[in-house]
């Protein structure tokens, strides 16, 4: 029995042998392996517990033995012929795959991403959870409302409505926003180039998004509707009374009366008009390549449980992703200048730029409302998210919400 064998190959192996490189070094251990599904040709995908009680994914080879597929391994492609209990379902069809090698793409800390011969990008779900198909609806409904802003998706394949991996083509060159724009940035404020351009790019790509996704298709009928957002106040009050260190609750703790007034402005919008939104638009998910500049990982805020990540949610969460994100690049642009005065010379033009993104948004026809108090009232949150999404899962990011709560917003 494949289970069995799989038990048998794997055990004693330390977790950090199954686990995806982001996920290594982190002292996690693992105490089962569920289940196994065949992936045919020598492959198989396990569901792996976690000590912390997670679920996730283990992609396996057999050579000899059962043990994690690596990207020299070229075995992410066999998942577009998987059979039950897997479900692949097909998008829009792939390209050929004659060339099988792959290789990894370290832009995501969640999951493992692999391109498979230059032409197709395989992202292997981490955590096996319910609810995590939301993105690739998302996308799905996108494509049919005539998007193309994004890496175009090809296929999915879930196990019981969990999302295993999902396939999309290659973009060529491709650069997320905190190499490209930090780049740029960086470039302005030590005297190599002229203020970019860009914020005003993204604010109408943004709202060319937001167009499509208020746009009825057969995968979301009635894309705009209306909704409490009660739930979102309460995930917000949540992150308020979060276990942080210190040296960060020292920081937030001056803005708290802030922090409550945007949340009681949240809680106020009892009904407030919703539409499928990105739910987690940052600097890293504008990616510039060879064609332009796409959007991509539609996955949600990773603070927000699985569940929660593909409900509907107001424009003003995009927008105030956006903005915020391009005073974080500020600070980090500015960090990596030998120039004291280079942080406030970068928040300064954070605060054009944001202005200029907003813009072009407001520009764009066919854009829901915009409800500006709700953006105000979630830009003054953002600190408060990055503040305990770094503390919780990049602990070197720390410095950005950290200028943020010195500096003020």
């Amino acid at each position: 029995m494949l289970l069995d064998e799989v038990r048998g190959d794997l055990a004693g192996q330390p977790a950090d042998a199954l686990l995806p490189p982001p996920r290594r070094g982190l002292g996690l251990d693992w105490t089962s392996i569920d289940d196994v599904a065949p992936l045919g040709d020598g492959a198989a995908v396990a569901i792996l517990r976690l000590s912390d009680q997670r679920d996730v994914f283990v992609p396996l080879v057999h050579d000899g033995h059962w043990r994690r597929a690596e990207p020299g391994d070229a075995m992410s492609g066999s998942g577009l012929h998987a059979e039950p209990p897997l479900l692949v379902h097909i998008i829009n069809p792939a390209p050929e795959l004659t060339d099988l090698d792959e290789r990894t793409v370290d832009v995501d800390m969640s999951n493992d991403i692999r391109v498979i011969g230059e032409s197709v990008v395989a992202k292997w779900q981490f955590v096996a959870e319910p609810g995590s198909m939301a993105g690739p609806r998302m996308v799905e409904h996108l494509a049919e409302a005539g998007f193309t802003e994004m890496p175009e998706p090809l296929a999915t394949v879930s196990w019981h409505d969990r999302l295993v991996i999902a396939y999309s083509r290659f973009l060529p060159q491709a650069l997320d926003g905190w190499d490209w724009m930090l780049d740029d940035v960086r470039r302005m404020l030590e005297g190599e180039a002229e203020a970019p351009t860009w914020p005003a790019l993204l604010g109408a790509l943004t709202g060319r998004l937001h167009a499509a996704a208020a746009t009825p298709t057969a995968v979301v009928p009635e894309p705009v509707t209306r909704a409490d957002l009660a739930p979102l106040a309460r995930h917000y009050r949540q992150l308020l009374a979060a276990d942080l260190d210190p040296q960060m609750r020292e920081a937030l703790a001056p803005w708290t009366e802030r922090f409550e007034r945007a949340c009681a402005s949240v809680e106020a919008a009892t009904s407030a008009q919703v539409i499928p939104v990105h739910g987690d638009l940052h600097p890293g998910q504008f990616l510039r390549w060879r064609d332009g500049i796409a959007i991509g990982d539609f996955d949600g805020n990773p603070l927000l449980p699985a569940e929660d990540r593909g409900v509907p949610g107001p424009t003003a969460h995009d927008v105030a992703g956006l903005v915020r994100g391009l005073d974080h690049v500020a600070i980090a642009a500015a960090r990596r200048v030998d120039d004291p005065d280079a942080l406030e010379a970068g928040r300064r033009w954070a605060r054009a730029a944001r202005d200029e993104a907003l813009t072009a948004y407001l520009g764009v026809g066919g854009v829901p409302t915009l409800d500006l108090s709700l953006l105000e009232a979630l830009e003054s949150l953002s600190p408060l998210h990055e503040s305990v999404y770094s503390s919780t899962y990049l602990p070197r990011w720390r410095y950005v919400p950290l200028a943020v709560l010195r500096g003020g917003w």
